[in-house]
């Protein structure tokens, strides 16, 4: 089963906040293992299991265990990249759940948003997806109380009206004090119910979002879907593992360490995600040697020697051996073939 990737966005958009309650970033990185680079390219993902260390040790170490709602309540839209310029330019705020629910899946694998409406109400819905492997299952409370908050804060971003929550639903069990809920979604808060839902009039679907702009959206949508599309080619960490192993083996061997560091999991869940590939990245790595060392051997301009170095053996004899292995004659004799 596939594992739900999130944009390192959130990370960004959590780091920010809870540094500004003045916890030690650095200190928050090592706890959940998060090297600080990933930041550094917009277009990065990271698993659940990352987000999920970076909540329980970003609410432990600020002590706010309303934290997700705090988050949400501070969120801006430039915070999901590509998505948010989406809906800065959409013309009502109809069309801004419509794109939301379209192209939720750049910045969060965990969930799908959409909505309905039923009776004069729109029913917007956060599900959590469940046929991925999925932290959300297990600790939904700060990323979902901060998908509602956030919305409503976006809201009023977008449209300058504030959001008239008629109800709002969790799945996850009755907080300790919900009074910091009530005052975000001024209205009654209910827990332990079917979904994760907030309910609001109709007529808001109509609200013109102040910063419309059909030009704009068009060449903002377009760019996201070319994303969105590029996303949804599926990729098996075997590949990822050889497309990584081939980048970095340059005189050296990668070690797994560097490779799931580079892919932002753990060794052990990247060993996990092999197996069940009925893989292991000793394999992957013999067959990405095994097909460079093919390719190096048809360019007449690198010696044997030289390709031997390439692949990280430490002398050409080892190379050798490991060739006739691969294809039952010498690297010369492939070559004079």
């Amino acid at each position: 089963m596939p594992e739900a990737k999130f944009s390192i966005a959130i990370v960004r958009d959590i780091v920010q906040y809870v540094a500004a309650q003045g916890v030690d970033i650095n200190c928050l990185y090592n706890a959940a293992g998060i090297d600080s680079a990933w930041l550094d390219d917009p277009d990065q993902q990271v698993s659940g299991e990352v987000l999920q260390k970076l909540w329980r040790e970003a609410v432990q170490q600020t002590g706010d265990r309303n934290l997700g709602l705090h988050i949400g309540e501070a969120f801006d839209l430039s915070a999901i990249g590509i998505v948010g310029y989406v809906l800065l330019n959409c013309q009502t705020y109809g069309q801004v759940l419509e794109k939301l629910s379209q192209y939720t899946r750049l910045f969060s694998q965990g969930v799908a948003i959409h909505h309905r409406i039923s009776e004069g109400w729109v029913q917007c819905d956060c599900e959590i997806v469940r046929d991925v492997k999925n932290y959300l299952l297990d600790e939904p409370r700060q990323p979902i109380e901060s998908t509602f908050a956030a919305l409503v804060t976006a809201t009023e971003q977008l449209t300058g009206k504030r959001l008239p929550v008629q109800t709002i639903c969790f799945q996850h069990s009755p907080v300790e004090d919900c009074g910091e809920h009530q005052r975000i979604f001024q209205t009654t808060v209910k827990f332990s119910q079917a979904t994760n839902r907030i309910v609001f009039a109709a007529d808001c679907l109509d609200w013109q979002v102040r910063s419309a702009n059909l030009s704009l959206l068009s060449v903002f949508e377009n760019h996201a879907a070319n994303m969105l599309a590029a996303q949804t080619r599926t990729q098996t960490y075997s590949h990822k593992v050889g497309e990584k192993i081939a980048q970095n083996l340059q005189g050296e061997l990668p070690t797994i360490e560097a490779i799931a560091r580079n892919l932002m999991v753990s060794i052990r869940q990247l060993q996990r995600e092999l197996q069940t590939e009925n893989t292991s990245y000793q394999q992957i790595l013999d067959e990405t040697r095994k097909e460079l060392a093919l390719q190096h051997l048809n360019d007449p301009e690198i010696s044997i020697h030289d390709v031997a170095f390439l692949l990280g053996f430490s002398e050409p004899s080892a190379f050798h051996r490991a060739f006739k292995r691969w294809t039952g004659q010498t690297p010369k004799n492939y070559r004079l073939r």
